[in-house]
């Protein structure tokens, strides 16, 4: 073994005659740890809302948008050229827009989407989200959100009414089913219908207003756009889902950023601990120091002595902080049905964990590199000892 690393394992690991001394190194080493679990604790809710919301997104969502400056009659036509495009795997139609919603003595506005029943199931996740009913509805019948009947106190069977927002006219509709996508905007505020009832209750005739199209891999959604913008021209405007929801992912990476300094503070006021037990050490092992210098150490291998002591402390307090960390994310992830959160602020009744290897191996880099500059400081002054100075009162 290299004889700076023992002395270094001697000096802060190994019990030590110095009560101080040990003492504060256990201190330094629970700070790093705690302050590490809490990184990967916070970065793990973080990323877990992240996912959970993106799958919200893409599941009742096509993957790509495309939409006309008019309504679209030769869909059919279009749906031929989107199917020959590189990762796109099936597509489909789709009429949208806002309509009035009656019933008994209460009004609003809904979302009204009409779907083709037979391509929608391999574009979107609506299918599997319908929980009471059926999601193969006929012409007069409708799907509603579990939010929306809740609120309502309707269920199936039910009538309700849509008002037109082109004829002026109200279209009554029966619920044949509930869905619940765990994402409230769209369980309270959207109402699928057939797709021939929607073109009637929007006056389209045969045309549509939107094709959707879902591809191998989302993430590579802006990729796939350009080439169906190259394809289609400036008639048609294409957009993704990370597009349509750039405000709300810009707001989560933003603060998954902040979260990440603000915790990661944590680590750095724990850092100061690791500065501490060297100056001590320093102080402590003057005598050690002189008669190292006096044999023929150098001053780096005396300032390395001390900076392997800091890094294994903190790597000590890193590898129990992960251990930690993770352990806290397994107890958030599997007490989840403890703890509800309000479905109209967080978009979810449960909090979500998810873990992230990028994250953990962000947070373990950037605590080596913190305690790291925690040790330059006591290793210069303990390099820029004089022998004569260290030994004379001794």
């Amino acid at each position: 073994m290299n004889l700076e690393l023992w002395l270094s394992l001697r000096y802060f690991v190994t019990r030590q005659r110095e009560r101080f001394v040990s003492v504060i190194s256990i201190i330094a080493v629970l700070g790093i740890a705690i302050g590490v679990a809490a990184l990967i604790g916070t970065l793990g809710v973080m990323t877990g809302f992240g996912n959970q919301l993106r799958e919200k997104m893409i599941g009742a969502n096509p993957h790509i948008m495309i939409r006309g400056q008019e309504p679209v009659y030769d869909y059919a036509a279009l749906e031929v050229k989107l199917a020959m495009v590189g990762q796109v795997k099936a597509v489909t139609h789709s009429v949208q827009g806002q309509v009035f919603f009656y019933h008994e003595n209460k009004a609003s506005f809904l979302f009204a989407r009409g779907i083709d029943l037979q391509k929608e199931p391999g574009v979107t996740e609506l299918k599997s989200y319908v929980k009471e009913g059926t999601f193969f509805i006929k012409k007069g019948e409708v799907i509603v959100g579990k939010e929306f009947a809740e609120r309502l106190g309707v269920g199936i069977g039910d009538m309700i009414a849509l008002g037109s927002p082109v004829f002026n006219e109200v279209y009554n509709y029966t619920i044949a089913g509930i869905f619940n996508s765990g994402y409230y905007e769209y369980d309270a505020h959207l109402v699928l219908l057939p797709l021939a009832d929607a073109q009637e209750l929007f006056g389209l005739e045969e045309a549509v207003t939107e094709i959707g199209v879902r591809i191998d891999d989302p993430q590579h959604a802006k990729e796939v756009k350009e080439k169906i913008a190259a394809l289609l021209g400036p008639v048609f405007e294409v957009s993704t889902w990370m597009d349509l929801n750039k405000s709300l992912l810009s707001a989560l990476k933003l603060e998954k950023i902040v979260m990440f300094l603000v915790v990661g503070l944590v680590v750095l006021v724990a850092s100061f601990n690791i500065a501490c037990i060297l100056i001590v050490a320093v102080t402590k092992k003057t005598k050690d120091i002189g008669i190292l210098r006096s044999v023929g150490a150098y001053g780096a291998s005396i300032a390395r002595i001390f900076a392997y002591g800091g890094l294994l402390l903190g790597l000590i307090g890193i590898i129990c902080g992960i251990g930690l960390g993770l352990l806290v994310c397994y107890l958030i992830k599997n007490i989840h049905h403890v703890i509800e959160i309000p479905q109209d602020i967080y978009y979810f009744d449960r909090v979500p964990v998810a873990f992230n290897l990028h994250d953990l191996i962000w947070i373990a880099g950037c605590a080596i590199v913190i305690c790291f500059f925690s040790t330059l400081y006591p290793a210069w002054r303990a390099a820029r000892l004089n022998p004569v100075d260290a030994l004379r009162y001794e």
